[in-house]
């Protein structure tokens, strides 16, 4: 049996007579996501018998009616995310949620490798589909535990995301720094999107440990961001690299995304929350040209991909981006960042929250604002409950009182 969760009394604060316009949209966004999407995929989002509705996991995707597409696989990554969601909310007091956490667990270890690896894709039923060791599904399991194990308690779920981190470092380390894509490894340019989110892991493992050695990924990682993600001249965020981490030639070398700059400024400020390293600096550089170039001032979206001189490389925008930016704002806890931070969160609501089954997302828009979708896809549930965790501490802060000084 699923409950509300009760009312913020922050929510409550006012000026002249109405709600402040963050938490107003924060309000409304809360009631969409609790009272319609996470019930949504608790049921029709989760896989198995009536009774186990996460026997299996969680569906891969949607039909756009919103009924189970029910392909041949199951990426580990979107098993991974709707742990950390289910997790997440069950944390913030939505009961359902431990079951289907539970659930997820259960059907995620049948990914787990004999040697201590993460297989990158499922059947429908469990088995093994593709054993590949993908960086990028690796660093949402790793994410994933971390989560759970604040819901579980037992320390089972931390020693194994210790043991992963492990084994990454073991098999996956090269010698000019950063991780493999995956394993086998094909030659294929380096990337810096799986170590942006190995990042996010080993900050969420050590926000549930608080042990400091869970801390030392972090720093290498910075490390990396701050010598060679990070372009000195233009202030932008690369994506494909060489092995020595030179951008690769070409298009690629130029190709970058606003929302992995919004991603990053997150990351950034949450690495010096926890660890006291001053980021300040790359983080302005980056939310400063991801404004400038990525966000449209007459729709107030962010677009896909950009090149290095801001030109538009790909002009639609993608659900997951719009979340991203509006963390990443709202990280700046700077009272101008507020408004774009509204505009934000009203454009998910209107725009990628309607027009589709209640509690699901148009994923897609394209460079005139309509739908480009043949799917729902079940991994936009990781951005979204992340905004709205943003959206909900910077409405918060916000309201807070201001005590006078003795």
């Amino acid at each position: 049996m699923s409950r509300t969760l009760p009312p913020n009394p922050l929510t409550d604060a006012q000026t002249d007579g109405a709600p402040l316009p963050l938490v107003a949209v924060r309000d409304r966004f809360s009631d969409w996501l609790f009272q319609k999407a996470l019930p949504f995929w608790a049921t029709t989002g989760c896989d198995g018998t009536p009774h186990e509705l996460a026997l299996l996991g969680a569906q891969e995707h949607l039909t756009l009616e919103g009924e189970p597409a029910l392909p041949p696989f199951k990426r580990v990554r979107v098993q991974a995310r709707q742990l950390f969601a289910f997790s997440w909310a069950a944390l913030q007091g939505w009961e359902e949620g431990v079951s289907r956490a539970h659930g997820i667990f259960r059907f995620l270890l049948h990914a787990h490798r004999e040697d201590g690896g993460w297989a990158r894709t499922l059947t429908r039923e469990g088995a093994v589909k593709d054993a590949t060791a993908d960086l990028y599904d690796i660093a949402f399991v790793v994410f994933a535990l971390a989560w759970y194990g604040r819901l579980e308690g037992s320390g089972r779920a931390e020693k194994l995301a210790r043991d992963t981190l492990g084994w990454v470092h073991q098999h996956m380390a090269t010698p000019n720094g950063g991780f493999l894509n995956w394993l086998p490894d094909d030659g294929a340019p380096r990337q810096q999107n799986p170590h942006m989110h190995l990042l996010e892991a080993a900050l969420a493992l050590y926000g549930t440990t608080h042990h400091e050695a869970d801390l030392a990924l972090a720093h290498t990682l910075y490390e990396l961001f701050r010598t060679c993600f990070l372009d000195p001249v233009t202030g932008t965020l690369g994506e494909f690299f060489t092995k020595d981490w030179q951008p690769v030639p070409g298009e690629a070398g130029q190709w970058v995304e606003p929302g992995h700059h919004f991603e990053w400024v997150w990351l950034l400020g949450e690495y010096q929350r926890l660890t006291g390293v001053e980021t300040s600096e790359p983080a302005l550089r980056l939310a400063s040209f991801a404004t400038r170039f990525g966000l449209e001032p007459e729709t107030g979206r962010v677009r896909d991909v950009l090149t290095r001189d801001g030109s538009v490389l790909r002009g639609g925008s993608r659900l997951w981006v719009q979340g991203e930016a509006l963390r990443g704002i709202l990280s700046r806890d700077r009272l101008d960042s507020r408004g774009i931070a509204v505009r934000l969160a009203e454009n998910l609501l209107d725009h990628y929250f309607t027009g589709c089954p209640v509690g699901t997302w148009v994923d897609q828009l394209d460079a005139a604002g309509a739908p480009a979708v043949t799917k729902i896809p079940t991994s936009s549930l990781y951005h979204i409950i992340t905004a709205f965790d943003a959206l909900d501490l910077a409405a918060k802060q916000a309201t807070r009182p201001v005590l006078p000084k003795l």
